[in-house]
């Protein structure tokens, strides 16, 4: 039990660093390696069992594994429509559109 947990801290922390290493490759330009970084990070979940955080799921495109760095590599855009609002994720790499939904804060009166 107490070897599983350690497995998945490590696999966390790793995949953590490789995001933030495939970011900075995104930011000089050099997109086929932080391609690779997010294949070896999902593959370390994969491995150990685990699901990648929400917060780097959400920044890695689910088509081509790069990871969406708004004006580079990814447009965002905000929908407000009738029944529900969203956040409008592009990747510019593939085109590949991702939809996730977010509810508006109710206003609070200050007394």
């Amino acid at each position: 039990m107490k070897k599983r947990r350690i497995i998945r801290d490590i696999a966390i922390q790793r995949i953590k660093l490789l995001y933030k290493y495939a970011v900075h490759e995104v930011h000089k330009g050099n997109v086929w390696l932080a391609q690779r970084y997010m294949y070896i990070a999902k593959r370390i979940a994969g491995k150990a069992g685990i699901k990648v955080p929400r917060s780097i799921k959400r920044a890695i495109c689910k088509n081509c594994l790069i990871p969406l760095v708004p004006g580079i590599t990814s447009r965002v855009r905000l929908k407000s429509e009738g029944k529900g609002s969203r956040i409008v994720v592009t990747c510019l790499i593939c085109g590949w559109i991702h939809r996730y939904p977010y509810k508006l804060g109710k206003k609070r009166v200050q007394k």
